[in-house]
């Protein structure tokens, strides 16, 4: 799949034929990136909760009781092109 063989073999013609118009050469290399951590790899930062209604003074607190409703804040970054830039997404799960 990522031998030059199979580049060469399924070049895309209406972007000029070359290695990197073959949709192996781009996975290929986007796994290579992943791999190797260059992209995909998220960062946190900033971890910040408290009860719900309260105004976060600074610290987090260590325990709640049971049936408390909290609030649970991150900063999340992923990393493209060896550069931290905030990660937009509506759909992160803890």
């Amino acid at each position: 799949m990522c031998s030059n063989e199979a580049m060469l073999a399924n070049r895309d013609p209406k972007k000029e034929a070359t290695i990197e118009s073959s949709p192996n050469y781009v996975l290929c290399t986007e796994m290579a990136e992943w791999n190797l951590q260059e992209r995909g790899v998220l960062r946190v930062a900033n971890v910040r909760h408290n009860k719900v209604g309260d105004k976060w003074d600074g610290h987090n607190p260590e325990n709640y009781k049971r049936q408390v409703d909290i609030e649970y804040f991150i900063d999340i970054y992923e990393k493209k092109a060896g550069q931290w830039v905030p990660y937009i997404a509506n759909d992160v799960q803890f």
